[in-house]
């Protein structure tokens, strides 16, 4: 009788520890889901603010179009609202690619790998992203021009100055948000890096 009860507790015990490892399992996999979406809201509400002012500036040339009689000019700012509308959809586009459920089911090499994946394609979206950007730069600055009456020649040091000091201010800007997204990124990584060092501790 005594055997039996030792095999009862033994198998009830058994239970209670499986159970255990499930919910630990369970909480591992939520604390790293909210780690990890906290360093991704740090790329995302940045894309937000500059999707807001994408859609501001379309809409600041599209009303603006008929006092434009210059067809160059129209042109140019046909393609800029384009931009204005394409820029926005790529980066939200690259920030969807990020964000992913924590699939505990897969192994974490298989997670990190796929990580790594997606970081990759992200980067390369941002790339294209700032490449499109100085595009922008270039043809909506005689659009705006345009739009108060004015050419780029009645600009006063418009070619010495001015452009010049723009791009300088495009491309630091440019560095210091991919600087700043990489270094989200990396975090991202550790989280998922972490995961997997608990798991082989386990």
């Amino acid at each position: 009788m005594e055997l039996e009860e030792m095999k009862a507790s033994w198998e009830k015990m058994s239970q209670k520890l499986a159970q255990q490892n499930s919910e630990h399992t369970l909480l591992v996999e939520r604390m790293t889901q909210q780690q990890y979406n906290s360093k991704l809201n740090k790329i995302g509400y940045s894309e937000y603010v500059g999707t807001l002012v994408c859609y501001v500036g379309a809409a600041y040339l599209g009303v603006n179009l008929p006092k434009m009689t210059d067809s160059l000019m129209q042109a140019f700012a046909l393609i800029s609202m384009l931009l204005l509308f394409a820029l926005p959809i790529i980066s939200l586009k690259s920030i969807r690619g990020l964000s992913a459920n924590i699939d505990m089911t897969i192994s974490h090499l298989d997670l990190l790998k796929s990580f790594a994946r997606k970081k990759l394609r992200f980067q390369k979206l941002q790339k294209l992203n700032v490449s499109l950007g100085l595009f922008l730069l270039v043809i909506i600055i005689p659009v705006l021009a345009s739009i108060q009456g004015k050419t780029i020649n009645d600009i006063e040091n418009f070619w010495t100055v001015i452009f010049p000091i723009g791009v300088v201010f495009f491309i630091g800007f440019a560095y210091w948000v991919l600087r700043f997204y990489n270094k989200a990124l990396a975090q991202m990584q550790q989280v998922l890096e972490e995961l997997t060092a608990t798991d082989n501790d386990e």
